[in-house]
């Protein structure tokens, strides 16, 4: 079996995932007396919805990857109104996308924004992060992740411009200035908030942003929804034991990084997939059986996710082949 040697292969290989519509994700309700507020932009048409009191998610149509149709416009954003000014968590593929998402919470309120949060490595959720600079936002992320946005600028730009035909100009890096080493604890223009570190599940470095309060998690690609977690540079066998945490929570609304808002439910249905994953590529290495072999027995045992994951069909034999790197790892 090839192994994947390089995170440039991985993320191409991703493209290989077919665009899908929305799937049938449990979606938490939005609280009484909730606006939903809009903003006209060209290029990127997106709404603030409330999710809590101060809450609000900025959920992308797209369920596919930056490309031109969405100008990179692939991940979803979260942001929280507190006394002192705005948290936002996410902040897109571009610094235009920052600059619309900067319209969308004016929509809310004109507090600053004075702290950005930047759940993990991946581009598409912080190349947006130079929009909110001039309010003189403090930028905070995990020390994995901001040496990954130091080292790594060049890369994703040259990507998404690739990948969108050259939708999302050439924003600015901004690396983080604080740096999240464990579990933290802080209050935020008043609001509690807890960083929670996911022990590289999706991604290296990655965080999650808890708001107990508010029983509201902003997840970053931690939790999907309406679409298959990528799995290409994760730990599954942490992944699900983390989803196993965040389930005993409580969490009564989940802001995902990639498909609609969700709840408990959606974490529960992932840790279920991807344990599925995990039985089935461990059973079929015991059996002394190759990756490929292993795609049809790992179908019929995650066939039940399938109404729920569109692009499944692709994604899966993806995720076994990832799956099966790290079981075999694990052997040794």
């Amino acid at each position: 079996m090839k192994t994947i040697g390089t995170f440039s292969i991985g993320i191409f290989a991703l493209l290989l995932v077919a665009c899908e519509p929305a799937s049938k994700t449990q979606q938490a309700k939005q609280p009484p007396g909730a606006e939903l507020k809009i903003v006209t932009h060209p290029d990127y048409p997106m709404q603030a919805r409330q999710v809590a009191e101060g809450v609000y998610a900025v959920i992308t149509p797209a369920r596919d990857f930056p490309n031109a149709e969405n100008k990179g416009w692939n991940s979803n954003s979260g942001f929280v109104v507190t006394a002192e000014g705005v948290l936002v968590v996410d902040t897109g593929s571009s610094e235009k996308i920052g600059a619309a998402l900067r319209e969308t919470i004016r929509t809310v309120t004109d507090k600053p924004v004075k702290w950005v949060v930047n759940t993990h490595g991946h581009g598409d959720h912080w190349l947006g992060t130079h929009a909110f600079i001039g309010e003189g936002a403090e930028v905070i992320a995990s020390d994995t992740v901001a040496g990954r946005i130091e080292n790594e600028g060049e890369y994703w730009v040259n990507l998404f411009n690739s990948m969108t035909e050259g939708a999302i100009g050439q924003p600015q890096t901004v690396v983080p200035a604080t740096r999240v080493t464990g579990h933290m604890k802080r209050r935020l223009g008043g609001l509690e908030v807890e960083l929670l570190p996911s022990g590289s599940s999706h991604s290296p470095g990655d965080v999650l942003v808890w708001l107990p309060g508010k029983k509201v998690l902003i997840a970053g690609d931690v939790v999907y929804t309406d679409r298959a977690p990528a799995t290409f540079d994760g730990k599954v066998k942490q992944w699900i034991a983390f989803l196993t945490e965040l389930e005993a929570m409580p969490v009564e609304v989940v802001i995902p990084g990639h498909g609609n808002v969700g709840s408990k439910a959606d974490i529960t249905r992932q840790r279920d997939y991807l344990a599925a994953i995990w039985a089935s590529v461990s059973a079929g290495f015991e059996e002394e059986r190759q990756a490929f072999e292993i795609i049809p027995q790992a179908r019929a045992n995650t066939a039940q996710f399938a109404e729920f994951y569109p692009g499944y069909e692709k994604n899966l034999p993806e995720s076994v082949s990832h799956v099966y790197l790290q079981v075999e790892a694990a052997a040794f």
